[in-house]
C-alpha cells in the first residue's frame, strides 16, 4: 500500500483535470480546486470517521497536475489524511483506497489513449 501515486499522461491542466472529476465523482469524491493543477478530492465525513472510527467513510487525497518540459503532465495523487481517526484499520482502509483509485485512473487514461507511464 503506497501513501502516493504517480501517473505521467498527455495533456494539460485543463484537459485533464475534467478527466478526473468525471472518473472520481462516478466514484463519489467531491473536488476542491485551489487552481488548474492543485485540488482536493473527499469522500465521505470526517465527523463520521471520528465518531465510528473504521466504521466511518472519510478518504481525502491531495492532486498536483506537474506539467513537464516534454509537454506531459504527471498526476501526483497522495494522501491529505493519515485515516489514523480510524486507528490501524482506518489507516490501512485509507491507504488501500488511494491504490483502487490509482487503478482507476491508470485504467481511466488507458482508455482515453492518454497514459505514458504509471
Amino acid at each position: 500500500m503506497a501513501d502516493s501515486v504517480k501517473l505521467q499522461v498527455t495533456g494539460s491542466p485543463d484537459l485533464v483535470g475534467p478527466l478526473l472529476e468525471q472518473v472520481l465523482q462516478a466514484e463519489g469524491f467531491r473536488f476542491t480546486w485551489a487552481n488548474a493543477g492543485d485540488c482536493i478530492i473527499e469522500k465521505g465525513s470526517r465527523t463520521k470517521a471520528l465518531l465510528l472510527g473504521a466504521f466511518g467513510t472519510h478518504y481525502k487525497y491531495r492532486v498536483l497536475l506537474h506539467q513537464q518540459p516534454d509537454g506531459s503532465l504527471v498526476v501526483d495523487l497522495g494522501l491529505a489524511t493519515t485515516g489514523m481517526s480510524g486507528g490501524a484499520v482506518g489507516v490501512a482502509k485509507v491507504r488501500r483506497k488511494l491504490d483502487e483509485i490509482g487503478g482507476i485512473l491508470v485504467n481511466a487514461f488507458q482508455q482515453a489513449g492518454t497514459l505514458i507511464r504509471a
